[in-house]
């Protein structure tokens, strides 16, 4: 153990003491230009400091060694001499440990203290390595998700303007990485397709069966382009992908899921809604609305499942939203079901532009509750 102290008195003496048990005592003349002797960690490790109980401030030696055992978190070792008239000392340390001993000192009672001290100061300097390599830990984790982040971002799709459609979507994730998953794709000549996805549960696992599902669509939509389809697919693809998973962590993973087809030339849209919040389609030439609910399911709970496919036609003018339930639900102790004040929303602001109505139901939802789930919705205009 290196034992540091400065050149007065009461050190001195007890230096002497420390010199009869083989212990070096190094003194310091200039504490602040010295304290490269403390930077290494294998020297924190092995590091006291001797100091008087009663620091004198008019001494800046006492103020500098104290400040540097504050500093570095290095263990003190406070002596005093027993007077009828002591004080209080005016300053202890606070993020460092300390022993206190009256001068003269029992060598027995010398060692104890040197060991208690020695003992914590390799604890001290156990739990800074675990903090500084828990940090190196944390900075890695947090450059790994906003890289994934990144790869999810360029997985959107970009928006569609056209003389027959547009469509713009926004993503707002509750945390580095998103559950939600949209995406559409223009099939053919006037032909759509679209799909909203929101896994169930939260955590980087939800954001790797997005990925995987995210890879899928591209293909998936052009070679399979009904909507009942589209659906065993995917169900299949859950199953495929997570075979075993739930006999050993007793959960199924699942998601819901809103996937439409949109024909303009046709006026026609074909959609299943598999266990998803409602999407909502108004048409305000006609005051008509839709709450566009039926279908399935969510995707993943079982092997084979009824599909039920609703087709309808649209007026040109319409407009309808996909949303996941970050925008309808609450957290607790509330728990609300938005779907209603959403309904309201979209008809009261559906002359607004697609950006501005997708603005509008965010920053409704934001001033509502506090926000802790993923949060995506799809606004489409079909002239």
């Amino acid at each position: 153990m290196n034992i540091y102290t400065i050149d007065i008195p009461l050190c001195r003496e007890f230096s002497l003491l420390l010199g009869k048990t083989n212990k070096n005592v190094i003194f310091l003349e200039d504490p602040l230009n010295q304290s490269h002797l403390f930077r290494n960690s294998t020297d924190l490790m092995q590091s006291l400091f001797i100091l008087p109980l009663h620091i004198s401030k008019d001494s800046w030696k006492q103020t500098a060694l104290f400040a540097l055992a504050e500093s570095y978190e290095i263990p003190i070792l406070f002596i005093y001499k027993r007077t009828n008239d002591m004080k209080n000392p005016p300053a202890l340390p606070k993020r460092t440990f300390y022993e206190t001993i009256a001068v003269p000192a029992d060598p027995v009672e010398v060692r104890i203290k040197l060991k208690s001290l020695q003992n914590i100061s390799m604890q001290l300097f156990t739990a800074k390595m675990n903090g500084q390599e828990l940090e190196k830990i944390s900075k890695k984790s947090a450059r790994s998700l906003r890289i994934a982040k990144s790869f999810q971002h360029l997985g959107l799709p970009k928006p569609i303007k056209k003389k027959d459609i547009e469509v713009k979507g926004l993503s707002q994730p509750s945390s580095e990485l998103s559950g939600d998953l949209f995406y559409w794709t223009e099939v053919d000549d006037g032909k759509y397709s679209f799909i909203m996805i929101d896994i169930c549960g939260k955590g980087i696992h939800t954001a790797l069966i997005n990925m995987s599902i995210r890879t899928l669509m591209p293909e998936l939509i052009k070679r399979v382009k009904d909507p009942i389809f589209i659906t065993k697919e995917l169900n299949k693809h859950m199953g495929d992908f997570f075979q075993g998973m739930h006999r050993e962590n007793k959960t199924i993973p699942c998601f819901t899921a809103f996937i439409a087809n949109v024909n303009t030339k046709d006026r026609l849209i074909e959609y299943v809604n598999c266990g998803h919040p409602p999407a909502f389609m108004y048409s305000p030439c006609t005051n008509r609305f839709l709450n566009l609910n039926e279908g399935a399911i969510p995707l993943g709970l079982i092997p084979e499942m009824s599909i039920k496919k609703i087709v309808l036609h649209y007026e040109p003018g319409s407009r309808f939203i996909i949303y996941t339930d970050g925008l309808s639900k609450t957290p607790s102790p509330s728990a609300a079901d938005r779907s209603e004040s959403i309904e309201r929303e979209f008809i009261d602001n559906v002359h607004l532009d697609t950006h501005d109505l997708l603005q509008k139901l965010l920053v409704s939802r934001m001033r509502h509750s506090q926000i802790n789930d993923d949060i995506s919705i799809i606004a489409c205009t079909l002239f």
